[in-house]
């Protein structure tokens, strides 16, 4: 699952820690205790944040502090990262039983890079990109367009756009500054954010363009 690394560094938090006061906004998207979320602006900068159920004590804020800022160097000084602002933290912060990252990456590539080579979803499970760089992931099922929900069309239509294309395997609510041009069936869209399916309901794609 995307978020797993997130929640890894969320595991040093205590109940009783505010490291950094913030909105726990992604976007506009309001993150909630369970919630994933991705934002993506017009620039290609991605924002990803995790809001988890935290009910213990865990270690101190020097430590989270520590965990953190190590964390980031690490991906920062990667030769895939596109460089040294590749990643940043834009805030972390704990409220009564609910612990809040939110990180902001240079670009698209930079947020891809990251999932793969250190979430390690299951192969064929997450893709954020060009179609046409897509090499990995399967596009298949039927698609609708945000505005026109009544007629589909098909995985091969879509392999052929010249456009971007999410692909993850993890319910999440994702807001795009661009134009959401088609989505997987299994998806929902409210007030521009597309909620992506539960991993059971099988993987989501969202095609788009930030143009």
């Amino acid at each position: 699952m995307l978020k797993k690394k997130i929640i890894s560094l969320l595991m040093v938090m205590t109940i009783a820690l505010t490291f950094v006061g913030c909105d726990n906004k992604v976007g506009d998207i309001a993150l909630e205790k369970g919630q994933t979320a991705i934002h993506i602006s017009k620039d290609g900068k991605v924002q990803y944040g995790v809001a988890e159920s935290f009910d213990k004590d865990y270690y101190d804020k020097k430590e989270l502090k520590s965990t953190v800022e190590n964390e980031v160097d690490e991906f920062n000084s990667d030769s895939d990262a596109s460089g040294k602002d590749a990643l940043s933290l834009k805030s972390m912060d704990v409220k009564k039983d609910v612990a809040t990252m939110i990180m902001e990456f240079a670009s698209t590539t930079d947020f891809g890079t990251y999932i793969l080579k250190y979430n390690n979803p299951d192969k064929g499970t997450f893709y954020i990109g060009d179609i046409s760089d897509n090499e990995d992931c399967e596009i298949k099922g039927k698609f609708y367009a945000p505005d026109n929900k009544k007629k589909s069309v098909s995985e091969d239509k879509i392999s052929d756009l010249d456009d971007n294309i999410l692909i993850v395997n993890e319910q999440m609510k994702v807001q795009i500054e661009g134009t959401v041009k088609y989505v997987s069936e299994n998806c929902k869209i409210s007030d521009g954010v597309v909620e992506t399916a539960k991993t059971d309901d099988g993987i989501s794609y969202i095609v788009y363009t930030l143009k």
